[in-house]
């Protein structure tokens, strides 16, 4: 899920909106249209970026929209270095086209410039138990589940991490988990 800045402009949010119910090719039209009056907008150029990845079933490095999306981010968030918004969906990006790593060193980047971004910090879990990090994968898990209890149901795979991990039995009782050192009574 990315995440967009926000603007006052009614161009600007009529293409939003048209991203938002999923038209994205009306989006991208709209939202070039608005680059071409307001061409430094980083948060036309961050919801450009989003449109050109969303319009393709299955997003490849060598696609030119790929190509043009990551161009997009980077030179938004070049235009905002403090906001982690461009660089949050360069990871967004990044993970739909398999590089995992990247993806990891964007989200982290994000969380740099701000702490409090608990789908960055989902995203990085979910990474970590794609690559088989289960320790880590249930760690972010958790701080992610802390940051933004509303997100617990998109978590269902950290039982299997955790069974992974040893922390969990096949009975689905905690075990040797480290958190539970912190507080031994409860």
């Amino acid at each position: 899920m990315p995440l967009f800045g926000r603007k006052k402009d009614k161009e600007y949010q009529e293409a939003a909106r048209l991203l938002s119910e999923g038209r994205t090719e009306e989006a991208s039209e709209k939202l070039r249209e608005f680059l071409d009056k307001h061409p430094d907008d980083a948060n036309a150029m961050v919801s450009l970026a989003v449109a050109l990845v969303q319009v393709q079933k299955e997003p490849t490095l060598d696609s030119p929209k790929t190509q043009e999306a990551l161009a997009l981010l980077e030179k938004a968030a070049e235009l905002k270095p403090r906001d982690p918004v461009a660089i949050f969906n360069k990871g967004v990006c990044q993970r739909s086209l398999g590089l995992m790593v990247e993806a990891l060193e964007s989200f982290k980047a994000a969380l740099e410039i701000e702490e409090r971004l608990p789908l960055a910090i989902l995203h990085m879990a979910e990474i970590n138990y794609e690559l088989e990090n289960w320790e880590k994968a249930v760690e972010l898990a958790r701080l992610a589940l802390v940051r933004d209890p509303g997100i617990e149901g998109e978590l269902n795979w950290v039982p299997d991490a955790m069974r992974n991990a040893g922390y969990m039995d096949e009975e689905g009782n905690v075990v040797n988990a480290p958190w539970e050192e912190e507080n031994p009574d409860g």
